[in-house]
């Protein structure tokens, strides 16, 4: 047996060697055989065939650990999927309304809501509002403000102005004499921000004498609704419980009949009557009937003298008729007010709520 050779280096017999020669000649081309493919011999259920080297026919058998895709699942922003054949797998374009693949652009006066600006392109409009600051169509950079509550405001040469915020309480008010045209004021008119001093008021009930206690304010509102006590109950204050005569005013008592259009007057206080206490309703003789009055007194000047207004309107149901109470003038004493007394003049209250605002 020559030794020609195939690529896989099996020992081939020659045509000669056939006739005297054929058993040993197969017994050594099966042996080569046979060891070259001995690689291919069966391995274990499930392992899969791999290259072991690049040698011919070197091959091993291995745990099939490769991995098994069956299918792929594709959600938004992907498209495609699935779990046989040719599988394609895509991404949708973004808009307003859902996510996915954005379109960039330099432009700077696009309109699209489905592109997104690049870098270049803001620097762009960037560059474009700087240039402009010196032109009337300028825009207004952010660091022309600074602080929380600041306003930007124009002067007489339309240059843009930053206007500082004002005190707690203060009001924007028009003042031709400002940079600006415009400033921040106290505000006028009246007081402001009234305060209930007593939290959910204090009920008029259980005794002859209700007092309700506060840190000064500059003006002082006492509400009286609803107020109750014994029948022909006269119903007075005293700020600071002063019960001397310490209070100098005028006013008029007026009892209305139950019928609609007449009145009788039923007393007048003289001017500058002086009291012991400040009067602010009666009930009539129907021990059923309520007064509602409103107390203010004016305490800017904490150690002067202070003036105060009266009014209440007692109703009654049945017998007299309602009544009418409005009383107004001083009270001399300098000392700061610091609590309202309530006094019923026949029996306890047993109903109503009084309450207590300050202002500044």
């Amino acid at each position: 047996m020559s030794n020609p050779t195939t690529p896989f280096n099996w020992q081939m017999p020659t045509n000669t060697d056939l006739v005297t020669d054929l058993p040993a000649d197969f017994e050594v081309f099966g042996q080569a055989v046979a060891t070259s493919m001995a690689d291919l011999l069966g391995g274990t259920t499930g392992q899969i065939l791999a290259k072991n080297s690049n040698t011919d026919m070197d091959f091993i058998w291995i745990a099939n650990d490769q991995g098994d895709i069956t299918g792929i699942t594709a959600t938004s922003p992907l498209t495609g999927g699935g779990t046989s054949g040719a599988i394609t797998v895509g991404i949708q374009a973004s808009s307003t309304t859902q996510s996915g693949a954005v379109q960039l652009t330099d432009s700077t006066s696009s309109t699209s809501t489905t592109t997104a600006a690049t870098p270049n392109s803001v620097k762009t409009a960037k560059d474009a509002a700087d240039a402009a600051q010196t032109t009337a169509t300028a825009a207004i950079p952010k660091s022309t403000v600074t602080t929380k509550g600041d306003l930007i405001a124009a002067t007489a040469s339309a240059t843009v102005s930053r206007l500082g915020v004002g005190s707690n309480g203060q009001v924007l008010t028009a003042d031709s004499t400002a940079a600006t045209g415009i400033k921040w004021a106290t505000a006028g008119g009246g007081p402001t921000n009234w305060t209930l001093l007593n939290s959910g008021g204090t009920a008029l009930t259980g005794a002859t004498t209700i007092t309700v206690s506060f840190t000064a304010p500059k003006r002082l509102m006492v509400i009286m609704v609803g107020a109750s006590a014994g029948a022909r109950s006269f119903f007075t204050i005293r700020p600071n419980n002063v019960s001397t005569a310490d209070y100098s005013a005028a006013g008029l008592n007026a009892q209305f009949s139950n019928t609609p259009g007449s009145y009788a007057l039923t007393y007048g206080y003289g001017a500058y009557s002086t009291f012991t206490d400040i009067p602010i309703g009666t009930m009539s003789n129907n021990a059923a009937s309520t007064v509602d009055a409103t107390f203010t007194m004016n305490m800017t000047d904490q150690t002067g003298w202070k003036d105060f207004l009266s009014t209440a309107a007692g109703t009654n149901t049945v017998g007299e008729g309602n009544q009418l109470y409005s009383i107004q003038g001083i009270m001399e004493a300098s000392a700061t007010i610091t609590s309202i007394t309530v006094l019923s003049s026949v029996g306890n209250f047993d109903a109503g709520t009084l309450y207590v605002l300050g202002a500044n």
